[in-house]
């Protein structure tokens, strides 16, 4: 089998894995598998070695040839035995709403600023108005701008509110900039954001973030409920709330408070 000089290392990999394969346990040498795929000996030997770093691959010394070793098998298994991201990720949304007795809600960030709901739940069995999948906030959406406001750097952040238009949803809604600022500031200090029926009448919401990679926001838990339940119970939404979006992080493998330091 050929291998173009412009195939990428990866796809090189990959070929040099089933040709192993292919030899069973009398495994393949290096000159085997570089005259077989037409790769030059350096670059496979490189490649080789990467593999057998990584557990992927054995060297017989005796043989000098490389068989699978039981590290990739174990690999490959456990790929297929575990469970799709997504359910995972909405059981955690089962959990959390069933245990503070209101819907939540999982909002991601898009480029324009606005949020869309990309998953759901109702696991409590209360009966109240949510947003169904799909459904997109604007930016200015009161719990998740002052979450993805809070995280930002301080001259981001300050560049926003300079833009920021204001606009009265309700008449609970923050409309003064300077009031704007200090919710964003307390948003960070207690990990949450609050909107105290500033979106929808009658509706409380708690809203924390999930990271990316990088530190930055990308989703937005949040926990919409009626205002009289969640006053009467926010240390304990907020607690439950705040568990599940490190446990979210944590299963994304993303730093908690986004690895930045706090600089207000």
């Amino acid at each position: 089998m050929d291998i173009e000089d412009k195939v990428p290392a990866v796809t090189k990999a990959i070929a040099i894995v089933r040709l192993v394969n292919k030899a069973g346990s009398c495994g393949a040498s290096l000159i085997e598998i570089s005259v077989g795929l037409g790769i030059t000996k350096s670059h496979c030997y490189n490649i080789l070695k990467g593999l057998t770093r990584a557990g992927w691959l054995l060297h017989d010394d005796a043989r000098h040839t490389y068989v699978l070793s039981a590290r990739m098998l174990s690999d490959i298994s456990s790929i297929f035995s575990r469970r799709a991201l997504s359910t995972v990720i909405h059981e955690e949304l089962d959990k959390l709403s069933t245990a503070i007795r209101t819907p939540c809600l999982l909002t991601r960030l898009e480029r324009d600023g606005s949020f869309v709901t990309i998953d759901r739940s109702d696991a409590a069995g209360e009966l109240l108005f949510t947003a169904p999948i799909g459904f997109r906030f604007g930016p200015d959406a009161p719990a998740q701008m002052r979450v993805r406001l809070a995280f930002l750097d301080r001259s981001e952040r300050e560049a926003e509110l300079a833009r920021w238009t204001p606009i009265a949803y309700t008449s609970t809604t923050i409309v003064d900039k300077n009031r704007l600022r200090a919710e964003v500031i307390a948003t960070r200090a207690r990990g949450y954001g609050i909107s105290r029926a500033e979106y929808t009448p009658g509706v409380m919401t708690l809203a924390a973030p999930v990271f990316d990679a990088f530190g930055n926001v990308q989703m937005i838990l949040q926990c919409p409920g009626l205002e009289a339940h969640v006053r009467a119970h926010e240390s304990e939404i907020a607690s439950e709330l705040l568990a599940a979006t490190a446990r979210l992080n944590a299963l994304l493998g993303n730093p908690p408070n986004g690895g930045k330091e706090d600089t207000d």
